[in-house]
C-alpha cells in the first residue's frame, strides 16, 4: 500500500474531478496515473518487439505514399520507424493527418504512448521536404508492445489501407 500525501491546491482539484465524475479519489488518481506512466511489462522481450516491427513495417508500406526506410528496435527496448511519404503524391497530407491523429491524439483520455513526428537534417545543407524530409514514429516509454501499436493502427486508418478511394475524405 502506497500512501500519498498531495498538496492541499492539487487535492482539493483531485477531489472536486472525482465528485463531477462520480468516482473515488483513489479510482481518479488510478486512472491519471495509468495514463501518465504507461503500462509495460517486461515480458515484452525485444525478440517480441522485432516480431511486431515486422508486421507494422509490412502494413506501413501498403499505406498510399509511405515507404518505411529504416527501423530499428534498441537493446533497451525502445523502437523506431523512419519513413519516407511522397510529398508530390495527392495523398500524401491525408497520410500524414491520419498517422499523426491516431498515433499522437487519438483519444485524451487515453493516448498511445507513441509519436509521429517530422524529421529532417539542416534544409540549407541538404535540399528542400521532397528529398530530405522524413517522419518518424517512436514510443514514448522502453518496452511499447509494437504487435499492438500496429494492431491500432490496422483497425484505425481507412479500409482496406492500400485502396487510395478510402483516403479521400467525403
Amino acid at each position: 500500500m502506497l500512501e500519498l500525501e498531495l498538496p492541499k491546491k492539487l487535492r482539493k482539484a483531485v477531489e472536486r474531478e472525482a465528485e463531477s465524475t462520480n468516482q473515488s479519489v483513489n479510482a481518479l488518481i488510478i486512472k491519471h496515473l495509468e495514463r501518465a506512466i504507461p503500462a509495460y511489462s517486461n515480458s515484452v522481450s525485444n525478440q517480441t518487439l522485432e516480431k511486431g516491427m515486422e508486421q507494422m513495417v509490412k502494413f506501413l508500406n501498403s499505406v498510399p505514399s509511405v515507404n518505411v526506410i529504416f527501423h530499428d528496435v534498441t537493446p533497451d527496448s525502445y523502437w523506431w520507424i523512419k519513413l519516407d511519404i511522397d510529398i508530390s503524391h495527392h495523398l500524401a497530407w491525408n497520410v500524414v493527418q491520419e498517422l499523426g491523429f491516431v498515433l499522437n491524439y487519438i483519444s485524451l483520455q487515453e493516448p498511445l504512448p507513441t509519436v509521429f513526428k517530422p524529421v529532417s537534417p539542416p534544409p540549407y545543407l541538404n535540399g528542400g521536404p521532397s528529398e530530405c524530409l522524413s517522419w518518424v514514429i517512436e514510443p514514448t516509454a522502453k518496452a511499447i508492445d509494437t504487435r499492438a501499436v500496429s494492431a491500432y493502427l490496422e483497425q484505425r486508418l481507412p479500409q482496406p489501407v492500400n485502396d487510395e478511394n478510402a483516403w479521400i475524405e467525403e
